[in-house]
């Protein structure tokens, strides 16, 4: 019987502009203060030695992943200095001027100022293209060579969305009041989805009563949509349960995106208003209009559904018609659960370990092949996909992390004390690794220095930071699942399990767990007990319980989406697979 304990980051060369100005170089708020193992993850690994129990080590410290690159950028993290750099982007006469002079600091005489120059033209997210161009076709052999430097950089677009990133995720850990303007005037001169998202929580986190009339002028229509939905977003963070007379008329607008942020802000607080618009939004064409309405509609109601997000809703009548007529008979009466749990809106993107090909590749949610990387001989075990739009990869033969930026190229190389089975980055920038040959789960900086770890025998190869600060970890070769307290000490224990290789902890206060040997996915509620399982699987690896309700499982043959009953509502035949990751 299983069983559960509980006790539980110019010198030579001048443009002409129809603006001269005397401008220096920008510096935003002032200065800123700039042996491996085999690769056969699929064995059960005996314990190095003989040593059972936890070691722990120094408690954890807080480590801020955006300060780097703002130092980088000379931009400092307060309102001065973020709003300053946000002010000092936009496409104004002014600000051109700045940027031309960014330009001619290429050819400065100081080396350092050269640099920092080359470091914000590529950070920017707009520079005149006849600019930087005029700039390469210089005689200035240094200036011409750095500006085609910038050109290259800039084509990526990896590095300006990083410094967006790194200001608006700054802005919101910080509550910066006052900068909410700043963020919402930024946002249009940002592309990628992974930014705007920073800069939508950026919005919501500091948004105070002073900025609501420029918040219901930036939701009015006439304005860009993603403004338009980060305003509606934080109308209701600031007025809260008195939202509805600002947030209501949006349930009814033109764009789906506009409605669903309306819809979200209005179940966060409890209001029905948001329900038929819910259930209308699921037959949306935009494929995260719908996931996001079926994934509110699941956190608000508790309700189980046949609907999957992914599918066409016109193969879907049925499902469709069961929220309509349950709308129509309960959505007045049943009870909600509010105000919703804070995460990140999940896109359809799915990260694709192929450990024995030594490779690592994304597929958005139409099935097309958006990102992959090669380590010869890493042997990449579990993937993350990050905020900022970066990759996480546990290279397990080389006892190593790498980062990755959404074009691909290595940003850093973090080593750990074993091969990584899973990889985790906190919320504080540090990074939670499970390493399996080493009996060993550690939390380390973005420098390798390890910041907390624990010794547990038995080949831990999953570990998953909790809400409560305990840390749940998934032993092989002791076919259990553990939760230990920052000290080390285990205050929960699921036993009887065959080769188990992940473990989550779901919002309702149960753990999923992938168990390779059973072929099963389970679901045990905070006693132990199994409430619920999924069997049929060719050796599964990793199990992901999704925002609306389905489940992402990846075994040796393919990687499956199934919903409650079981059923197969998208499968992806790639092979031979390790972790994925669904974000």
């Amino acid at each position: 019987m299983r069983a559960c304990r509980s006790s539980c980051a110019a010198r030579s060369f001048a443009l002409a502009l129809s603006v001269s100005l005397a401008v220096a170089l920008p510096c935003y708020g002032g200065d800123a203060t700039a042996g491996p193992q085999p690769c056969d993850p699929d064995s059960v690994c005996p314990p190095p030695n003989d040593t059972a129990g936890s070691q722990p080590a120094a408690q954890s410290v807080d480590h801020d992943p955006y300060a780097a690159l703002l130092a980088e950028q000379s931009i400092r993290p307060d309102k001065d200095g973020l709003v300053g750099y946000l002010r000092s982007v936009q496409p104004t006469a002014r600000n051109r001027a700045r940027t031309a002079l960014l330009i001619e600091k290429l050819s400065a005489a100081d080396f350092e100022e050269r640099e920092l120059a080359q470091r914000q033209l590529v950070g920017l997210p707009a520079v005149a293209a006849e600019d930087l161009a005029a700039a390469a076709e210089s005689g200035d052999t240094e200036l011409a060579s750095r500006a085609r430097a910038v050109i290259a950089a800039r084509s990526t677009g990896s590095a300006s969305a990083s410094v967006g990133v790194a200001c608006f995720r700054t802005i919101a850990k910080r509550k910066v009041e006052g900068a909410a303007g700043a963020v919402l005037e930024a946002m249009p001169l940002y592309a990628e989805e992974f930014v705007l998202s920073a800069a939508r929580d950026a919005v919501r986190a500091t948004a105070t009563r002073a900025d609501l009339p420029a918040l219901r002028k930036a939701a009015a229509m006439g304005a860009k949509l993603e403004t338009r939905v980060a305003a509606v977003g934080a109308l209701a963070s600031v007025l809260e349960t008195k939202c509805a007379a600002d947030v209501r008329p949006y349930l009814a607008d033109a764009e789906p995106r506009v409605r669903l942020a309306a819809a979200r802000a209005l179940a966060d607080v409890g209001d029905r208003a948001c329900l038929p618009a819910l259930v209308e939004l699921l037959s949306a064409p935009d494929l995260r209009v719908r996931n996001g309405a079926a994934a509110t509609l699941r956190a608000l109601t508790g309700r189980t559904s046949d609907y999957v997000a992914w599918v066409d809703p016109a193969a879907q009548a049925s499902a469709l018609r069961a929220w309509r007529d349950w709308l129509s008979a309960d959505a007045q009466t049943c009870a909600l659960k509010y105000p919703l749990k804070a995460t990140d809106a999940e896109l359809g993107r799915t990260l694709v370990c192929l450990y024995a090909r030594n490779e690592v590749v994304e597929f958005d949610a139409s099935g097309r092949e958006t990102f992959n990387v090669t380590e010869e001989g890493g042997c990449p075990w579990a993937a993350q996909g990050l905020a900022n739009g970066r990759r996480l990869v546990a290279l397990y033969s080389a006892n190593t992390i790498v980062e990755y930026g959404h074009d691909g190229k290595s940003i850093n190389r973090i080593p750990v004390p074993g091969g990584p089975m899973s990889v985790r980055r906190l919320d504080s920038g540090a990074t939670l690794v499970a390493c399996n040959n080493a009996q060993k789960v550690v939390e380390v900086s973005d420098a390798g220095k390890i910041l907390w770890e624990v010794t547990l025998a038995g080949g831990p190869c999953d570990a998953v930071r909790l809400d409560n600060g305990n840390t749940l970890v998934t032993l092989q070769n002791s076919n259990a699942v553990v939760e230990v307290d920052p000290s080390g000490r285990e205050v929960m224990r699921i036993e009887n399990l065959h080769t188990p290789r992940s473990a989550s902890r779901l919002d309702n206060g149960n753990t999923l767990v992938c168990d390779l040997g059973t072929g099963k996915v389970m679901e045990f509620d905070p006693a132990g007990k199994e409430v619920w399982s999924q069997g049929g699987f060719a050796s599964p690896f990793g199990a992901q319980r999704l925002p609306a309700g389905t489940t992402l499982v990846s075994d040796t043959v393919s990687v499956k989406e199934i919903d409650h009953t079981g059923r197969v509502v998208g499968e992806n035949r790639v092979q031979p697979l390790g972790r994925v990751w669904r974000y």
